[in-house]
């Protein structure tokens, strides 16, 4: 008789300045032989002796169950910690995983009891709720204020979404890896707003959440939370979510098709304008540049003229052979290819009016984040059109535009941003913008050399002082990226090593 294989169960202690409480929430833990049970401890950069706290409680116990600790480099907030216990669960093929915090505020010895329905497969989320049972929260140590705002905001979150949860803010979680593959979790806020935005994604792919009541624990644990701010987030993602369902908003991470994007088209190749010229000036002498879009090689050349070490990729090479490195490449499609290029050896990378012919520019940048491996990132230059242009808003004032062969509207431009729409499309993909500039309009494209295009420009200049959205032409951000999952979880587990 074959015997069965036991389930890989992962317990994630969620660890931050808990030097006085780790060991006892440790103590906690009950383990059970029907699963391969580990015990995961992510320390969140503690500033107390938290991690060196778990280190000697695992030399100087016997213990029954594997424990891992980890510490991070850099603080990842509540949201950024639990990605990375989600990304090893993911990579280490566990099974299911539960989430406990080291204060010890939610009890880890009811997750074999929690465990049951994801074990018998009826389930995709298990969530300990502290209000399923009258007032015993409130008999547990809970804040009567704390009460009060989890109750309301819960119910705001309840008819928001469309869900009926007796609590939104349990930090004593439990999922199965299968369903965490399904959700673009990455996508979502690194503080603690982050499990709002998890609920609203599981609801998004129908997850099979059940709630199981649990005990309630307040000791002397200091809370890190803004409570007002908390709640104020909790509730905007909320209304996003009703408003992305009216069609109204969009939000990628809450897009449940994210990972099906397939077969686009090829951008169309870089012209060259101000904005590229104001880009091109941002470049240093002598530096190494991964070009995005070479297209045509206008601006390989240019870069060529000021000695810069250039590697370009696209779907063809330019004409005429001025790049003695090029990798073909549909930027449309998967970039598997760039395992090829090391991009952090780079100064900069530049898409030079590249994300406005993507037909997926999140998912672009999204893939290209996933490449980036340490802490000192190469600068991005990204350049596109300004939808918000004042020429642009008051055709829509009165009812129409138009596309045109020339500008902003051209027909070949599957995507329209404004500097807003652009930052958060980096921002929420994981880049820092630290710089944006602009053009003004390239008036003398449209009435020649002249006295009249000259005065037009001084204009335009003068009013982008007082507001670059509306008489900015183009838009230029300059961003760094931030080490994707695999490498943070990576320096966690280098970091335990030492």
């Amino acid at each position: 008789m074959v015997k069965e294989k036991k389930s890989k169960v992962l317990i994630f202690i969620l660890a931050y300045n808990a030097e006085k409480t780790i060991c006892q929430t440790l103590d906690r833990i009950v383990p059970i032989e029907k699963y391969n049970l580990e015990v995961l401890v992510i320390d969140d950069a503690s500033q107390d002796k938290t991690f060196t706290k778990v280190l000697a409680y695992k030399n100087n116990k016997k213990l029954q169950f594997k424990l891992t600790i980890l510490k991070n480099l850099h603080n990842q907030g509540f949201g950024g910690n639990v990605k990375i216990g989600f990304t090893y669960a993911i990579k280490n093929s566990f099974d299911f995983i539960a989430l406990s915090h080291g204060d010890g505020q939610y009890p880890p010895e009811e997750i074999p009891k929690q465990l049951k329905p994801l074990l018998s497969h009826k389930y995709d989320a298990v969530f300990g709720s502290r209000m399923m049972t009258g007032l015993d929260a409130l008999k547990g140590g809970m804040p009567i204020y704390k009460f009060i705002g989890n109750k309301v905001t819960s119910w705001i979150e309840n008819k928001l979404i469309g869900s009926n949860l007796s609590e939104f803010h349990t930090g004593q979680r439990l999922f199965s890896v299968k369903i965490l593959k399904k959700i673009p979790f990455q996508l979502n806020s690194n503080e603690h707003y982050f499990d709002t935005q998890m609920i609203i994604q599981l609801c998004l792919v129908k997850a099979r959440i059940i709630e199981m009541p649990i005990k309630t624990f307040y000791g002397d644990e200091i809370c890190y939370v803004n409570g007002w701010k908390y709640c104020w987030n909790v509730c905007k993602e909320a209304l996003l979510i009703r408003l992305q369902k009216a069609g109204i908003t969009y939000k990628r991470r809450y897009d449940p098709n994210i990972n099906y994007y397939k077969n686009y088209h090829s951008p169309k190749p870089n012209g060259f304008m101000d904005i590229h010229r104001l880009a091109l000036d941002n470049i240093k002498n002598s530096s190494k540049v991964l070009e995005f879009g070479s297209g045509t090689g206008i601006i390989s050349k240019i870069l060529l003229k000021k000695k810069c070490n250039i590697f370009g990729l696209d779907k063809n090479p330019p004409k005429e052979n001025i790049l003695n490195n090029f990798l073909k490449i549909n930027l449309n499609q998967d970039l598997k290819n760039l395992k090829k290029i090391k991009i952090d050896d780079y100064d900069y990378i530049i898409l030079l009016d590249l994300v406005n012919h993507l037909k997926y520019p999140e998912e672009f940048m999204e893939n290209l984040k996933n490449f980036f491996n340490s802490y000192e990132s190469p600068t991005l230059i990204i350049t596109t059109p300004n939808i918000g242009f004042v020429f642009n808003r008051i055709q829509l004032f009165f009812g129409f535009f138009n596309y045109g062969r020339r500008g902003i509207l051209h027909p070949s431009h599957s995507r329209l941003f404004t500097f807003n729409s652009l930052k958060n499309l980096l921002t929420e993909s994981g880049y820092q913008v630290f710089d944006e500039k602009t053009v003004p309009a390239p008036f003398e494209s449209a009435f020649g050399k002249n006295f009249f295009s000259s005065f037009l420009i001084t204009l335009n200049k003068i009013l982008i002082l007082f507001s670059k959205k509306l008489f900015g032409y183009s838009i230029l951000l300059k961003a760094k990226t931030t080490p994707n999952l695999k490498a943070l979880l990576k320096f966690a587990e280098n970091k335990r090593k030492k």
